[in-house]
């Protein structure tokens, strides 16, 4: 699921018109090119609020859009547009009416599901064969029965968000190998290191020094992500790795992290990712999450569910994770979500 990221002055505003321009941009408001799967796209007052997506082999089943749209509703969308991608090869005009009239009924059933919800029902597109649909048109003009190309060029809206560095990989799939941690082996080599950082730790307390050697390590964590941003490149020794997985084991170091992401001082997405993979578990956890919030409090659900799922598998007792999974499956739009403040 994803959601728009909170609106600033500094936001770039993508303008969409029409249900062609909505499907060029759908593969990136999700982060990839959908297959076989029903894409909802939630609006209030014309603009995006959250994209959903769910297997079409689910969609089909009754209640399940209901559920859906139940949880964009309560972040806050008032209309609904559905997408249907059947997949197949591409087709010529004279064999493309057929797809069209398989998916009619169920784009009926979708507009009962999404009222029962409680919300209006925008309109429902079919994407088949190399051609997309409108399937509650029945005006030839405008929507003819052979449907219309997929567009071939490059468009505004995809050049933008590729200048933004925004980009659409080839499948889920894809997207998921991003989060693909390395081999056991090689995480786990890193465990000796890790216990003698933990006793160089308690050794700095015990000597007195805990707090000048902590705050050397949170400047550097600072320094690393600020230098992750684009376009930095990640590049950690291994004793870097070590050194940042355990500080960001703690909750203090953690939540100074967090603040500042929340705050839109850090994003560091690309410095979390990297630890994510290279640490073992429960020390992945952490950069997992922050990973995940960053991605959330940037309208990207998906991603940040990924990174969520993997931090919970990391750590069942990992709570942070737990309320990171909570918002993005209910919907809750960040937008919506007060900035966290550091208490009093």
């Amino acid at each position: 699921m994803r959601t728009r990221a909170p609106s600033s002055s500094s936001t770039p505003v993508h303008r969409i018109s029409g249900p062609a321009e909505l499907l060029e941009a759908v593969p990136y408001l999700l982060g990839f090119h959908p297959d076989r799967s029903l894409v909802l796209v939630g609006l209030h007052r014309r603009r995006l609020v959250v994209t959903g997506r769910i297997d079409l082999a689910d969609a089909v089943q009754p209640g399940v859009i209901e559920q859906t749209v139940v949880a964009f509703e309560r972040g806050g969308a008032t209309s609904v547009i559905a997408v249907a991608y059947d997949g197949g090869d591409a087709v010529d005009a004279v064999g493309a009416a057929q797809p069209r009239a398989r998916w009619v009924e169920f784009a009926d059933r979708a507009r009962e599901e999404v009222e029962s919800a409680g919300c209006e029902f925008g309109d429902a597109l079919l994407v088949a064969g190399g051609r997309w649909w409108s399937l509650t048109c029945e005006v030839a003009e405008c929507c003819p029965p052979e449907g219309r190309l997929l567009a071939e060029t490059v468009s505004a809206f995809a050049a933008q968000a590729t200048y933004e560095g925004i980009v659409a990989l080839p499948d889920r799939a894809t997207l998921e190998a991003t989060f693909q941690p390395l081999p056991d082996g090689e995480r786990d080599r890193l465990e000796p290191a890790i216990t003698e950082e933990e006793r160089a730790a308690v050794r700095a307390v015990l000597q007195g020094r805990h707090e000048r050697r902590e705050r050397g390590i949170k400047r550097a964590l600072f320094a690393a992500a600020r230098a992750s941003e684009p376009p930095g490149v990640v590049s950690l020794t291994d004793e870097d790795v070590v050194r940042y997985g355990v500080a960001l084991s703690g909750i203090p170091f953690r939540d100074a992290l967090w603040l500042a992401v929340d705050a839109r001082r850090l994003d560091g997405r690309a410095l979390w990712r990297e630890l994510a993979r290279r640490l073992p578990a429960p020390y992945d956890a952490a950069p997992l999450f922050l990973y995940g919030w960053a991605s959330w409090r940037a309208g990207d659900g998906t991603q940040a569910g990924m990174a969520a799922e993997r931090a919970v598998r990391s750590d069942p007792a990992y709570t942070a994770a737990d309320l990171l999974m909570a918002a993005v499956t209910s919907g809750l739009s960040p937008q919506n979500v007060p900035r966290l403040r550091r208490p009093a």
